[in-house]
């Protein structure tokens, strides 16, 4: 859910006041794409990588967050698998990091009304800390921890695939508007720090080490069963921006292409 920026600066160039009222991102000193699918994913990924920077800190007036670190001030999860049941809410979460994720590879499939987004990223670390509680039920045995976390991802490989469709607004100008998102991340290592699981510290320290121990199980559990929670923000979050990317100023024309 941290490769949102990836998504949120795609297309995007440096920020530009354009001759109406509205702000747009416009394509000042970036290299249009080409206009045919098959050769535009290296380009949009060179825009990405040295766009990315610039928007760090974000532009309210565009409705770009600033992304590192990137703020989210409550999330819930529900999620049920075998004898495990609960809900996690988190509050105050940041998440650093941002600032070195590298786009890899994107790859794009279009035919002028809708477009799909293919998205290879990588992310050395990234940091999240914020506030958690908890009411998890194991079979019989009901808890309701409650306290801070930090968890620490390590060689985060992020593979993010989005459908979307172009609109035209009443400017004349023609946007993107993602309908659907999925991200499929894996992780080369995390570790998992909290308090508040039990009012015993020693037997904090007891359940963190069986969670540091078993990452990759609890991972490949959570990740798919909160994806109706994560998955809307991340759609809503990206479309807030993408409303102010006018997607042709980064598309060569017939002419521009042939010179």
């Amino acid at each position: 859910m941290q490769y949102i920026v990836v998504i949120l600066c795609l297309m995007a160039g440096y920020i530009h006041a354009a001759p109406a009222e509205t702000k747009y991102l416009t394509n000042v000193n970036v290299t249009k794409c080409p206009a045919d699918a098959i050769e535009a994913g290296d380009c949009v990924a060179k825009i990405v990588n040295t766009i990315l920077p610039t928007l760090r800190h974000g532009d309210p007036e565009l409705n770009i967050p600033a992304y590192d670190p990137f703020l989210i001030d409550r999330l819930s999860f529900q999620y049920s698998s075998g004898a495990v049941s609960g809900r996690i809410s988190v509050r105050n979460v940041q998440l650093y990091g941002f600032a070195e994720l590298t786009v890899r590879k994107v790859k794009v499939k279009h035919d002028g009304k809708k477009v799909q987004l293919k998205i290879d990223t990588f992310l050395p670390k990234m940091n999240i800390i914020g506030d958690y509680k908890a009411d998890i039920h194991v079979n019989q045995l009901q808890l309701k921890p409650k306290g801070k976390f930090n968890l620490t991802l390590y060689d985060v490989e992020n593979f993010v695939t989005t459908e979307g469709e172009f609109f035209t607004k009443d400017d004349g100008l023609r946007f993107v508007r993602l309908v659907d998102i999925d991200a499929n991340p894996k992780i080369g290592n995390m570790i998992i720090k909290a308090n508040g699981i039990f009012p015993d510290p020693e037997l904090d320290e007891i359940a963190l080490n069986v969670a540091n121990s078993y990452w990759r199980d609890i991972y490949g559990i959570i990740l798919p069963e909160t994806r109706k929670s994560w998955a809307p923000l991340m759609l809503r979050l990206i479309n807030q921006s993408l409303q102010n990317v006018p997607i042709d100023q980064f598309i060569e024309t017939s002419d521009e292409s042939t010179t």
